[in-house]
C-alpha cells in the first residue's frame, strides 16, 4: 500500500488526473459491461439451442415425410397383383413375348409412380433367366447382383422388410439411399420371387439437410452407421457414436467427442431403421455470442477512448504549459538552453515561465564566461607542452653542429644552420601553434635534410603526402619526432648505419592517415610497450597534444618487426581554415 501512495504521490499531474478519470467513470463502467457479458451470454445461448432444436424437428419432419412417402410406395408395390405373379413364372412356362408384355405393364406401373415421387427411381432385382434383365439396366437387375452386395446383410437380418440401405451404383450413377425389401410369391410367401428397391439420390436428401446452423452437422445415417447423406463432406464429419446414439432425444444434449466439446441430438424416424443426427461444437454455438461480446466489447473500448481523448484534451490544456517548462529544464541538464514563449497568461504558470527565462539569461552568462576560461586554459596547455619540444629540438641540432665544428666541417655546418634557420621560420609560423600539413611537411624536409648532412647520406628520404591532405591542420612539430626517432631508435641501430625513412599521408573514410616508416633495427614487444608508457619515443607528449586540438583521443599507433624496420602512424579529423577558426569550433 505505501508504494501505491509513493508511485501516486511521484505520478505528473495529467497522470493523476486521467487515473481519477478511470477510476471514477471507466472502471465502473467496464464492471456494469462484464456482468452483462455473462448475463447475456447465458441467455444467448439458450435462445440458440432453443433454435437449433426448432431447425432439427423441421428438418425430422421433412424427411420424416420424405421417408414414410417412399415407404408407402414400396409397400404399395409389394401388394399389388401386377408384379408378384409375372415374377413367380420362370422362362419354360411364359415365352418372351408375353414376358415383355408384362413387364412393360409392369415398368408402365412404375414409372407412373416414379413421376409421383422427386428424383427417385424403382429397380426389381429378378431372377437372371428374365429376357429383360441386365445388369445395367434402370429398371431389372440379376437377383445374383442384389446377393453379392453389403446392403443386402441389412435386407436379411430384417427378414426381407423393408429397410434403409445405402446402395453403391457406382458402376452407373454413384452412390443411393434406397429402401429395399423382399417380394414374396403371394402363393408361397416363403419363396422369395425379387427385391423392389426404390433409389433415391444423396443430393435430393442432402438439399433437406441444408437448413443448418454454421459449423452444425446434420446426417443420415442407419441402425449400423452406413451414411445415408449429410451436409457436410464425410471427412469434416464430426460423427456421434452409434453407442451414443438415441432413438429419441428430446433435444440437444452436452457430450465430448475427440476431445471437443459438443451439443448433439438424435432421433430415429418414424417406421425406419434411418436415424437424423446432429452434432454442433460448443464453439461454434458460441461463436455468435462471442461475436455479440466482441462488439460491446469494442463499443466499450470506444466510449472509453473518445472518454479518455476528451479529458486528456482538457487536461493537456492544464498540464501542457507545466510539462512543456519540465521538459525545459531537462535540456537544460543536457546542456540545451533556449527560452520559453511566455504568452498572454498572467497566472502562476506564466510567472513561472517569466521567472524561467530570466535564470536561462543569467545561465548563458555564465556559461560564455566559463567557456572563455576554458579556451584559455587549452590554449596554454597547448603552448606549455610545444615549449617543451622547441628547445628539445635545437638541443640536438645545436649538439650535431657542435660535433661538426670539431670535425671541421665548414660546409656541412654552413647548410645545417640554414637547414636549421629555415626549420625555425616555418616553426615560428608567426605565433601561430596549428598550421597545415604543407608547412609541416616542409618542416620534416629541412629536419631530414639537417641529418642527411649529419650521416653523410648514409640515409635517404622520400615525401608521399597526397594533394587533397596539405591544407588542413594539424599541430606544428607533430610528424618531427617521428623522424627523429625513426633515426636515431631504428637506422642508427644497424649494423651498417643506414637505410630509407618515408613519410605517406592519405585521406580515408573523411579521416587523413599520416605515417613514418624506417627499415632500422626494429623493435620488440617490450621496447613497443615501453613506447607507450613515455620512453625515449617521445609518443606521450604528441598523443596529448592531438587530444588538446582535435578534442578526441588518438592514439599513436606502431607497427614493428625486429630486423626488418618501424611504422609510426597516427589517424587524425580532417580539419581546414584558419587557426582562429578551429579555436572558435573548438
Amino acid at each position: 500500500m505505501g508504494k501505491i501512495r509513493e508511485w501516486f504521490r511521484n505520478a505528473s499531474l495529467r497522470g493523476k488526473i486521467l487515473l481519477l478519470i478511470v477510476l471514477g467513470d471507466i472502471l465502473p463502467l467496464g464492471m456494469v459491461i462484464v456482468i452483462s457479458f455473462f448475463a447475456v451470454r447465458a441467455q444467448t445461448e439458450e435462445r440458440l439451442i432453443y433454435a437449433l432444436n426448432q431447425g432439427y424437428s423441421q428438418v425430422y419432419q421433412a424427411v420424416g415425410d420424405k421417408l414414410s412417402r417412399l415407404h408407402n410406395i414400396s409397400t404399395l408395390f409389394a401388394v399389388n397383383d401386377m408384379a408378384s405373379p409375372v415374377l413367380r413364372f420362370n422362362d419354360k412356362e411364359m415365352d418372351v413375348a408375353e414376358q415383355l408384355m408384362l413387364f412393360e405393364n409392369i415398368n408402365s406401373y412404375a414409372y407412373g409412380l416414379e413421376m409421383t415421387m422427386d428424383s427417385s427411381n424403382i429397380v426389381f432385382y429378378i431372377e437372371d433367366d428374365y429376357a429383360v434383365v441386365n445388369t445395367q439396366s434402370n429398371r431389372y437387375r440379376p437377383l445374383t447382383d442384389a446377393y453379392g452386395a453389403q446392403w443386402y446383410q441389412s435386407l436379411k437380418e430384417n427378414n426381407g422388410r423393408p429397410v434403409w440401405v445405402l446402395l453403391d451404383d457406382s458402376g452407373k450413377n454413384g452412390s443411393y439411399a434406397a429402401i429395399a425389401r423382399e417380394l414374396w410369391n403371394p402363393d408361397d410367401y416363403s419363396q422369395t420371387v425379387g427385391i423392389l428397391a426404390i433409389l433415391t439420390g444423396q443430393k435430393n436428401l442432402e438439399n433437406m439437410l441444408q437448413n443448418a446452423y454454421e459449423g452444425q452437422a446434420l446426417y443420415l445415417e442407419t441402425a449400423d452407421g452406413a451414411l445415408l447423406a449429410a451436409n457436410l463432406p464425410e471427412e469434416e464429419l464430426l460423427r456421434l457414436p452409434i453407442q451414443e446414439r438415441n432413438v429419441d432425444d428430446r433435444e440437444f444434449r452436452g457430450i465430448l467427442l475427440e476431445g471437443v466439446s459438443c451439443y448433439a441430438r438424435s432421433c430415429r424416424i418414424d417406421g425406419s431403421n434411418v436415424y437424423l443426427v446432429s452434432v454442433i461444437p460448443r464453439e461454434d454455438v458460441r461463436k455468435s455470442i462471442n461475436m455479440l461480446n466482441g462488439n460491446m466489447a469494442l463499443m466499450f473500448v470506444g466510449v472509453s477512448l473518445l472518454m479518455l481523448l476528451v479529458m486528456a484534451t482538457m487536461v493537456k490544456s492544464i498540464t501542457g504549459r507545466l510539462k512543456l517548462l519540465k521538459e525545459q529544464m531537462q535540456l537544460i541538464q543536457e546542456g540545451n538552453i533556449c527560452k520559453m514563449e511566455e504568452g498572454s497568461s498572467g497566472d502562476e504558470i506564466g510567472q513561472l515561465i517569466g521567472n524561467y527565462n530570466v535564470m536561462v539569461d543569467r545561465v548563458e552568462e555564465l556559461l560564455k564566461e566559463q567557456y572563455t576560461l576554458g579556451q584559455e586554459k587549452v590554449q596554454a596547455e597547448l603552448r606549455a607542452l610545444q615549449a617543451q619540444i622547441n628547445p628539445h629540438f635545437l638541443y640536438n641540432t645545436l649538439d650535431m653542429i657542435n660535433w661538426m665544428s670539431q670535425k671541421r666541417e665548414a660546409e656541412n655546418i654552413r647548410s645545417v644552420v640554414q637547414a636549421m634557420s629555415r626549420f625555425y621560420r616555418l616553426t615560428l609560423s608567426k605565433g601561430r601553434d596549428i598550421v597545415p600539413i604543407r608547412d609541416e611537411v616542409e618542416m620534416c624536409e629541412a629536419y631530414m635534410e639537417i641529418q642527411k648532412r649529419r650521416y653523410k647520406g648514409r640515409i635517404c628520404y622520400e615525401v608521399e603526402v597526397d594533394e587533397d591532405i596539405l591544407d588542413c591542420l594539424i599541430p606544428k612539430i607533430t610528424l618531427q619526432p617521428f623522424l627523429e626517432n625513426a633515426i636515431i631508435h631504428g637506422i642508427n641501430e644497424k649494423a651498417e648505419g643506414r637505410g630509407m625513412v618515408i613519410l605517406n599521408g592519405w585521406m580515408e573514410d573523411g579521416r587523413i592517415t599520416l605515417s613514418v616508416t624506417d627499415d632500422g633495427e626494429g623493435m620488440t614487444r617490450e621496447d613497443k610497450e615501453k613506447s607507450h608508457q613515455g620512453s625515449h619515443y617521445g609518443l606521450s607528449n604528441i598523443e596529448h597534444r592531438l587530444k588538446l586540438f582535435f578534442g578526441e583521443c588518438i592514439p599513436v599507433q606502431i607497427e614493428s618487426s625486429p630486423g626488418i624496420g618501424t611504422c609510426v602512424i597516427i589517424n587524425i579529423p580532417m580539419k581546414t581554415g584558419s587557426e582562429e577558426a578551429v579555436k572558435h569550433e573548438n
